[in-house]
């Protein structure tokens, strides 16, 4: 069934459907690095449908709720204070499973009336069309696992989140194990997140967003921010701590997208006018750009870590925008870099990360891990970020050191126990 829940908590008392009590949801233990929480959500109480949340204040918790075309939660336009956790939200096997979490009301209502107040998290979304199809204001996504989208073809992009709203926050969540092979032969790409506004009428906005502190592996672009109707309704994003890696890969199933496998765009902010307030700070980037695109706007760039295994030779496309920045790193393995675009960027000085995996077309990227080693150039060689920045991905206060170190991970050393003191005793 698909149950439809249309009677309001409040936020003293919210209504919770929960599919497990006791100790608390069950888990299953995950072993890979950059998983945000070291386990995956495992509900036993099984739901075949969708679930559909039309009211305030109601609280799904630990059910396993496998899609069947609709998505397996659906949020009504104008929904406020929900909490969605700790659920496997599984389209597996669907032809067209639809959207893990959707909400309802892009291009067809005010933002002033989109949903709000809403926390997603811990959730597991695998095998849907798109992961989180977003439109809420002054909500959060985080620590949740997003992987192997599917289905739905011909003509589904296979996003891992699509983002509208105000004052909404995107933290700690993994994103990876995207196929090429999903597209099955057209052309579609599949982002970490994406927004556009194509109605220039206050129904498609996406304004003062944060991205922070994400790994997102297998994607096209990572972070790609479209104001088509050139109005405003799409601008100020801070993009920090996020780490960005490798395109789809080939799942050896034979359907090969007509996009190919690379990520052209780790961040990109694309046409219309984009704001005055937009950061790229103390990301880490492999194979892959930033920059502006036939826009009007400006940010900063500082404190990025640009790793390409190939022989990238330049990192920044900037039409028709403002921009500025500092301390960057670039570093190609079988390439060099002639300039840096800012001033104290790092040039051609390997950060030594501990993992950067093999890059290939057939890569996940399972047991990558972009933490630097307590060799890199780029520690203490970066620039004050804060305060848009004072800890790193994995919430480690910044710095540890006599500076902020550039890239998604701040360096934190080995500390020596204190020599003892005040010894007594006797000799024989």
């Amino acid at each position: 069934e698909s149950p439809k829940f249309s009677s309001s908590g409040s936020s003293t008392s919210a209504i919770t459907f929960r599919g497990q009590t006791g100790s608390g949801c069950p888990t299953t233990a995950v072993s890979d690095v950059n998983n945000p929480t070291g386990s995956r959500p495992a509900p036993t109480v099984i739901v075949s449908g969708g679930f559909t949340i039309a009211a305030n204040y109601v609280t799904i918790d630990c059910f396993h709720i496998k899609s069947n075309g609709s998505g397996a939660i659906n949020v009504q336009a104008g929904s406020a204070g929900g909490v969605i956790s700790s659920n496997d939200l599984d389209g597996t096997g669907n032809s067209g499973p639809g959207p893990g979490i959707s909400f309802a009301g892009l291009a067809n209502t005010k933002s002033t009336s989109y949903s709000s107040n809403f926390k997603i998290t811990a959730n597991y979304i695998h095998g849907t069309s798109t992961g989180i199809f977003f439109v809420c204001s002054s909500c959060t996504v985080s620590d949740n696992e997003i992987t192997a989208l599917a289905g739905d073809e011909p003509g589904t992009d296979h996003d891992y989140i699509d983002a509208w709203g105000t004052s909404s926050t995107f933290r700690h969540n993994y994103m990876h194990a995207n196929t090429c092979n999903s597209c099955q032969g057209y052309d579609c790409h599949m982002d970490c997140i994406q927004t556009w506004n194509t109605t220039g009428d206050g129904t498609e906005v996406s304004k003062n967003i944060t991205f922070d502190g994400n790994v997102c592996f297998n994607h096209h672009e990572g972070v790609i921010v479209q104001d088509n109707a050139g109005n405003g309704d799409v601008s100020n994003w801070t993009v920090t701590n996020n780490v960005f890696a490798y395109g789809p890969y080939d799942d050896g199933s034979g359907h090969l997208c007509a996009a190919g496998t690379a990520h052209p765009w780790c961040w990109v902010f694309e046409d219309g006018t984009l704001g005055s307030n937009n950061n790229f700070l103390n990301n880490t980037c492999i194979d892959g750009s930033e920059g502006f695109r036939n826009t009007n706007g400006s940010a900063q760039f500082k404190d990025n870590l640009f790793l390409s295994l190939g022989g990238t030779t330049t990192m920044y496309q900037l039409q028709g925008a403002s921009s500025g920045g500092a301390n960057n790193l670039y570093y190609a393995a079988n390439g060099s870099f002639g300039s840096g675009s800012f001033t104290g960027d790092i040039i051609n000085k390997n950060p030594q990360v501990i993992s950067a995996g093999t890059g290939s077309g057939s890569s996940q990227c399972i047991g990558c891990n972009f933490n630097i080693q307590s060799t890199s150039p780029a520690i203490n060689a970066g620039v004050s970020t804060g305060p848009t920045v004072t800890t790193d991905l994995r919430g480690t206060p910044r710095p540890q050191g006599t500076a902020y170190d550039i890239g998604a991970y701040e360096f934190v050393p080995t500390m020596k126990p204190a020599a003892p003191t005040a010894l007594s005793g006797v000799v024989k």
